[in-house]
């Protein structure tokens, strides 16, 4: 009887350590005590970085905006002849390449005023657009009827089909470079004028151009000169 006893005393000694070794192991249920699903905390997804803008800074134009402004050079400017918005689509100090000769703002609007004084229902039409960081390439077509006088041109009544390109370098949302390419030979060929006369009108502008250059240079240091000495 005894004997009994003490086993039995053995066996739950070893039962009692067995519950406590139990104990200490950590628990892989899924569950918590409540006995709720436990759910991994979810990552936050990224966001794109934000771009600052200082106060004073102009925040960079977009291709969508940069191709609106030369638009409007087209459909303001060349179609509807709203120079009232020059300011708006330009910088002052602007720059118009065209055959190798660099004119000022001022000379290049003169040139498209009198190409719509030429053909007052001139219509420009932009084919395509391509835009390339600041640059916004367009090929273009200009049609109209010769029915006034500009450029050199006298009044013919002959309808004028021009094809020809433009490059724009934009700053800020306006544009601060031109450069364009057409066949001006063939404008006054299809109005019936020699492209000689043409040439001579050109240099005619030139050497105009270049004189006015220089009474504005010289006005503006006459003036600057007169602040100085006041």
């Amino acid at each position: 009887m005894l004997h009994r006893i003490i086993s039995l005393i053995g066996i739950a000694c070893v039962a009692s350590a067995l519950t406590a070794e139990a104990q200490k192991k950590p628990t892989t249920s899924s569950q918590n005590t409540t006995g709720q699903a436990q759910v991994a905390p979810q990552k936050k997804a990224a966001t794109a970085p934000q771009i600052r803008v200082l106060p004073g800074q102009l925040q960079p134009a977009s291709d969508e905006q940069n191709k609106a402004v030369v638009r409007r050079v087209f459909d303001d400017l060349f179609t509807r002849g709203r120079y009232e918005f020059i300011n708006d689509i330009y910088t002052k100090d602007c720059a118009v390449h065209f055959r190798g000769r660099n004119n000022r703002l001022e000379e290049a609007v003169a040139e498209g005023k009198g190409w719509r004084s030429a053909a007052p229902d001139l219509v420009m039409k932009v084919d395509n657009m391509v835009v390339q960081r600041d640059f916004v390439m367009v090929n273009w077509t200009a049609l109209g009827t010769n029915t006034g006088k500009g450029n050199g041109v006298p009044a013919s009544g002959k309808r004028i089909l021009i094809h020809g390109n433009s490059k724009f370098r934009l700053v800020n949302g306006k544009i601060a470079e031109v450069w364009n390419e057409y066949d001006r030979d063939e404008i006054f060929r299809q109005v019936g004028v020699s492209p000689k006369l043409g040439h001579l009108y050109d240099m005619t502008q030139d050497y105009w151009s270049a004189l006015n250059r220089i009474v504005s240079d010289t006005g503006l240091a006459v003036l600057q000169f007169s602040l100085i000495k006041l």
